[in-house]
Formats: C-alpha cells, structure tokens, sequence
C-alpha cells in the first residue's frame, strides 16, 4: 500500500504541470517531430513485491516473507540531431526483503534486509518512427551506468543477532528499448524492458565475528528481462 501511494503522489506532482499545457495550443497537437532542438524529461518506475507462506526453497523452508521493491529511473535530455537524443539520467532504487527460515535441524532464522543504490546514465536515445502520423515511436537507449548500492542484513538465530553490511560500486554499459506513445499534445507515454547488458561491480562486506571481505564481480545479460519492466511519461518542449 505504502509503494502504490507512494508512486500516485510522484505520477500527481510531476504530472500536473504537464496538464496544465493541455490546454494550450501547440504545434505537436499531430504527434511529435523529434527535431534537433527539442528538449525532453522522462519519469518511469518499476515495482515489486511477494508475500509468502511455507515455501520450499533450495536454501531451506521459508515460514513467512515480505518483500517489495521500488526503482524510479529521472531521464533529462536533449536532441542532437532528428531522432537522435543524449542526455544524463538518474536512477534510485530502495527494496527491503524480511523473512523466517527454518532449517532441516528445525532451527529458525528471522532475517531482515534492506538496500539502496543511486546510479547516474549518460545515454544516447533512438527513436525509429512507427507510421506517418508521429504518434509513436520504437526508443532504443544506450547507457553507461555509473553507481554506488548499500545493503543492509539482520540476521537472528537462537537469539544471537549478526549484521552484514555492504558497500558496492557499480558500473557497466545497458539497453533498455521500448515504445513511447504521444497521446496527448507532446505528452507520451512510455514502457521499457530491460535487454542487453554489461556490468561489473566491487563489493566490501563487513560481517559481525568475520573478517572484512570482498567480491568483484562481472555479468554480461544478452536476453530481454520482463521482470525489469518499466512505465512511465515523457514531457517533450523546446
């Protein structure tokens, strides 16, 4: 409930300027010409979230878990050339993930999780027109992702508590194509999957009763994601 109203008040705030020009005339009342010159913000957002009870899983038997996640993806920019955009875009995401194991013993854990990562996009945007009317349009960003995440975990078992805190840095290069729909003036709507992807990232963990550690890591994704879909609007201007 709290993400749902969360994500209404963000789509009110930032939507209500838009509207306000809804009622001026404009020259993209036809669709829109992505010309040199225009400027345009994107807002998308993407959520999750799982309720369980008594799941088997391969680490063990989950008694009872609440997970939910939130990313807002602010995507600024400006057209350099007729269906050719760049711009420097910002994503911050939060999730928190809280459960109960037990284990093959009987032995009950009670974890708590939560993390946050803020991470900055340059991208180059491409948009390949479907039909005359310039209505809608195929978006093809390509971005380098620079950021930073921290996590938090809490973990209870016989009454002991352990904490593991960690610390990344995250960087790569990813796609995200989609469709962006001009409904209304030069107002669209647009939904995004996540695709091709390289990524890379160094993690320090520091674990109650354990030494400090750390983990590099790399990723190459070649496939499209619907688990990281997104929606959102554009608001394009000159």
């Amino acid at each position: 409930m709290g993400i749902k109203f969360f994500i209404i008040s963000i789509l009110l705030i930032v939507s209500a300027p838009v509207f306000a020009q809804l009622t001026k005339p404009n020259k993209y009342t036809d669709g829109v010409e992505i010309n040199k010159g225009i400027k345009f913000v994107g807002l998308t957002f993407s959520a999750s979230g799982k309720k369980a009870e008594n799941e088997n899983t391969l680490l063990g038997y989950i008694v009872e878990q609440d997970k939910s996640g939130l990313q807002i993806n602010l995507d600024p920019g400006y057209v350099i050339k007729q269906n050719l955009a760049a711009g420097l875009g910002f994503t911050y995401g939060f999730n928190s993930n809280n459960y109960t194991q037990r284990a093959s013993d009987g032995t009950l854990t009670d974890v708590k999780s939560s993390a946050s990562d803020f991470v900055f996009r340059p991208f180059i945007k491409n948009y390949l027109p479907i039909g005359k009317g310039k209505k809608f349009y195929i978006v093809i960003p390509t971005e380098i992702q620079l950021g930073n995440s921290s996590k938090l975990t809490e973990s209870t078992t016989n009454g002991v508590l352990t904490r593991t805190y960690s610390d990344s840095f995250l960087y790569g290069i990813a796609m995200r194509p989609g469709i962006i729909a001009f409904i209304v003036n030069n107002f669209g709507f647009e939904v995004n999957v996540g695709a091709f992807g390289l990524s890379a990232s160094s993690e320090k963990t520091r674990t109650t009763g354990q030494p400090d550690g750390k983990v590099t890591t790399q990723n190459l994704d070649l496939k499209i994601n619907l688990l990281q879909l997104s929606f959102g609007f554009a608001y394009y201007f000159q």
